[in-house]
């Protein structure tokens, strides 16, 4: 199957140079594109015939090639067939950040295709975790939250409790009115 992978539409520096769509290409065999068009959510289409993606491969195309203008603004991406219906699309409501591509997150046959804004990966697959996340080693079999054994677990919660016990009596202690109300105590009573 053929997708709409990548796109970035709001470039670092100059939108002409820097706009990129990709395709992707899933399927064993390769991708003839003749009679394929992609469409920039508005009424204007480039043919892509001539065009071909190898199995597992991706087709970058350029401003400078395509002429699409991607919005920076509630942008989209479509993928027509032959038939002139949409095979594939993508699209984001609001700003695009600067620098950041539009990538796909899943290749599933849900109606809804999943993307995130992440640093743009042409020709390659995408990445939507950062590598400085990616980058952190964790040990094997190791709890992120460690547990407390369960004595120090029970010696805690008496701990916290004493405290807000002795911290009621010193507080109604101090206050007669508290103490007053929460007791039952009333005016007569303390003459």
């Amino acid at each position: 199957m053929l997708y709409v992978n990548e796109w970035l539409p709001n470039p670092v520096g100059n939108d002409a140079a820097g706009e990129f769509i990709e395709l992707y290409n899933d399927g064993a065999a390769p991708a003839i594109l003749n009679g394929y068009a992609l469409g920039d959510g508005a009424k204007k289409r480039f043919s892509l015939d001539g065009y071909r993606i190898s199995p597992g491969g991706y087709l970058i195309l350029k401003k400078a090639q395509d002429k699409l203008a991607l919005k920076n603004v509630d942008g989209a991406v479509l993928l027509y067939g032959p038939d002139g219906r949409v095979v594939d699309q993508a699209s984001f409501a609001g700003d695009a950040p600067e620098g950041k591509s539009f990538s796909r997150v899943d290749y599933g046959t849900t109606p809804i295709a999943h993307f995130v804004f992440t640093y743009p990966t042409p020709g390659t697959a995408n990445r939507t975790i950062d590598t400085a996340v990616r980058a952190n080693r964790y040990p094997v079999g190791v709890p992120l939250s460690p547990q407390l054994p369960p004595g120090d677990l029970i010696a805690l919660m008496l701990g916290v409790a004493s405290f807000f016990l002795l911290f009621f009596i010193y507080v109604t202690q101090k206050n007669r009115n508290i103490s007053d109300f929460f007791f039952g105590r009333d005016e007569k009573s303390r003459i």
